[in-house]
């Protein structure tokens, strides 16, 4: 073989090599960039249905507000047996208010569920102890609707004045902002 061959063998077997080694290099990019959007997808998903959920409970003209205008109405204009019947439904409409501001609980902690299968171990660190929070939560709030009688207005009073519900909530807060940074992190250093 003269140098010329051997020339030509090893510049085609380099040539060969880098394309091999830029296919492999294109090829994990790709993933990366497919991981990456994903993520950014159901990142983005959960931030959305968050914000649609709390839009939603601020919005809803039939909140509390409606619920105690007419129940206020009637007890300033009736006679006893319509203040009676009055309360009865006030405190019912109360009970159903309270577990329908608890459905919203159950999705977000769907949405969360989904967020573990992608995310990173510090972030599924935070996202768990969100379900754990959210879960508490919702059983406290059930097991305060179990022991409230729509007849009588102190036990309902008294079942939800327990809750410390301010407290929890700042948790929440500052572990939805803490997922938030979070997300925001993997997402611009992959």
């Amino acid at each position: 073989m003269e140098n010329k061959d051997v020339f030509l063998i090893t510049i085609a077997f380099l040539g060969w090599s880098w394309g091999i080694i830029q296919f492999i290099i294109n090829r994990r990019n790709q993933k990366k960039d497919k991981i990456v959007d994903r993520k950014y997808e159901a990142y983005f998903n959960y931030m959305k249905k968050s914000d649609q959920i709390m839009n939603d409970i601020r919005t809803d003209p039939n909140m509390i507000y409606g619920i105690t205008s007419e129940f206020m109405n009637i007890v300033m204009t009736g006679d006893v047996d319509q203040i009676n019947d009055a309360t009865i439904q006030y405190n019912k409409r109360l009970i159903d208010f309270v577990k329908k501001a608890t459905d919203p609980l159950l999705i977000v902690k769907q949405e969360l569920n989904s967020l573990l299968i992608i995310c990173s171990y510090e972030l599924s660190v935070k996202v768990e102890e969100l379900i754990r929070l959210t879960t508490e939560f919702n059983d406290v709030m059930q097991k305060s609707l179990n022991l409230s009688s729509p007849r009588d207005t102190n036990s309902i009073v008294q079942q939800f004045g327990n809750l410390q519900i301010d407290n929890v909530l700042q948790r929440y807060t500052n572990l939805n902002k803490e997922i938030i940074k979070l997300m925001r992190k993997e997402i611009l250093n992959n």
